[in-house]
């Protein structure tokens, strides 16, 4: 038979086998106060006898001001840039000694609305000094979870999309990225483009502010600015990452009329639909340019070296530690919004078109 689990040692624990009160454990633990020294040392000698611990959380709940916990959520863990910025979040924040544990609420769905609203209630009640949230798959329930803490005076920083709460927010501009690859296109000759983009199980599409949605806006505008025609048949939805792009490259392959360039979201799924369109001996960039997205490193090594329109991770997350860290050390004002867009970096997988478009 098993021993019964030994119970943690608490303060009123303590007080009462030493026959004192509460407060006067309690003060000599915290080292602040006005009690004897003989109390105060028998005290921390008899706390230290049983293993006592103090309980951060009952800490934290104390005082907001003295927490050092900062909580980083995403609705979004991807093993690409995603999970790049929620690393260097964390690694920036813990540096300056703060506690940054990690969560990731349920993924926008049918039911799951309760569930993400449940963990920002459970963080409320923790008391962090702020909130470090991205947001690609929050139901309405967890925003007004976060503009409740927000009201009881937390801190909340969001980054990469922006989201309808009055807090310091780090945009990535997806409108300017997809517009400069679009862009780089059409300076290059193309004027049959299509935009591939990976279809993300259970986001919120209707949402304006989608990364779909987003991209898909900057790509209609270089075209509309360059009197190019759209083709809904080029607007390609696939998977995320390889699989996506390997489909991208059967549906492109089964096109009557094909677009002679090809801006590619993300650049794990440019590197598969290259792959795949190699094998079947299409060749890049003769017989159609590809532009990927994110300059992930995996672009360079690619079988030909894709241009990429860069998601600049290491300004977001400066951009956001920096808004916190002002934050906390009582920076007060209107929320504020930075917003951050790529960069084009050229490399061997754009050529003018063989034949000029009719």
């Amino acid at each position: 038979m098993n021993p019964p689990p030994l119970k943690p040692v608490t303060i009123q624990g303590i007080a009462d086998a030493l026959g004192v009160h509460k407060s006067t454990v309690s003060i000599a633990l915290s080292g602040k106060g006005r009690i004897s020294s003989s109390m105060r040392a028998r005290v921390l000698s008899f706390a230290g006898e049983l293993g006592y611990e103090p309980d951060p959380l009952a800490q934290r709940l104390a005082s907001r001001s003295k927490s050092r916990l900062v909580c980083l959520c995403s609705g979004s863990l991807d093993p690409g840039r995603g999970a790049e910025k929620i690393a260097l979040i964390q690694s920036a924040l813990s540096s300056l000694g703060l506690e940054v544990p990690f969560y990731t609420p349920p993924k926008y769905s049918e039911g799951s609305s309760q569930g993400q609203a449940a963990l920002f209630r459970q963080l409320r009640r923790a008391r962090p000094q702020a909130i470090v949230c991205s947001v690609h798959t929050f139901h309405d329930e967890a925003f007004a979870e976060l503009e409740q803490y927000q009201n009881e005076g937390g801190i909340v920083v969001s980054y990469d999309l922006p989201i309808p709460l009055a807090c310091d927010q780090v945009v990535f501009d997806r409108v300017d990225n997809a517009y400069q690859g679009a862009r780089y296109l059409l300076e290059r000759g193309h004027r049959h483009i299509g935009l591939g983009m990976s279809r993300l199980v259970g986001s919120r599409t209707s949402n304006l502010n989608s990364t779909q949605n987003l991209r898909v806006a900057g790509f209609r505008r270089a075209l509309s600015e360059s009197g190019a025609e759209i083709h809904s048949e080029w607007i390609f939805e696939n998977e995320t990452y390889e699989r996506g792009g390997a489909q991208m490259a059967q549906h492109f392959l089964e096109l009557k009329e094909r677009p002679t360039g090809l801006c590619i979201v993300n650049d794990y799924v440019a590197l598969a639909f290259m792959v795949e369109l190699m094998r079947a001996g299409v060749r890049i960039p003769q017989d159609v340019s590809i532009v990927g997205h994110d300059d992930q490193p995996i672009a360079a090594y690619c079988p030909v070296p894709l241009t990429s329109v860069s998601q600049p991770v290491e300004d977001i997350v400066q951009a956001a530690v920096q808004l916190l860290t002002e934050r906390i050390e009582g920076g007060n004002g209107p929320a504020r919004t930075v917003t951050i867009c790529g960069s084009l970096i050229e490399r061997q997988s754009v050529a003018a078109p063989l034949l000029p478009a009719s």
